[in-house]
């Protein structure tokens, strides 16, 4: 799983510094091309998917870029999921949202 605090957009560098979606692909493909221990099954095993979770928004340009850069196979081992996705989990699974301790009703993710 790759966790970003901010936006994921296909522009070389967001205003708070993260890295482009350009290095995310990177992350992604060698995430998706190294093998890792299976405590469970006593080998090392393929990741058969990875997730990119942004704090804010996956913008459109920046998933369609990704899936531009990957071959068919690799790009449906990739699931995204941003802010809105989260808030629906919540919804959808009648969890109660998070307490807020800051006064301005944002959420901490």
């Amino acid at each position: 799983m790759q966790a970003k605090r901010g936006t994921v957009d296909a522009a070389g560098k967001s205003r708070s510094g993260n890295a482009n979606v350009a290095e995310i692909l990177n992350q992604v493909t060698v995430m998706l091309g190294h093998a890792i221990f299976d405590p469970d099954a006593n080998r090392e095993v393929l990741v058969d998917h990875a997730d990119l979770v942004a704090g804010r928004t996956i913008t459109k340009a920046a998933r369609n870029w990704l899936g531009a850069q990957l071959d068919a196979p690799r790009r449906s081992q990739i699931m995204f999921l941003d802010r809105e996705d989260i808030l629906r989990l919540f919804i959808l699974s009648n969890m109660p949202l998070p307490v807020v301790a800051d006064v301005d009703d944002d959420l901490p993710f």
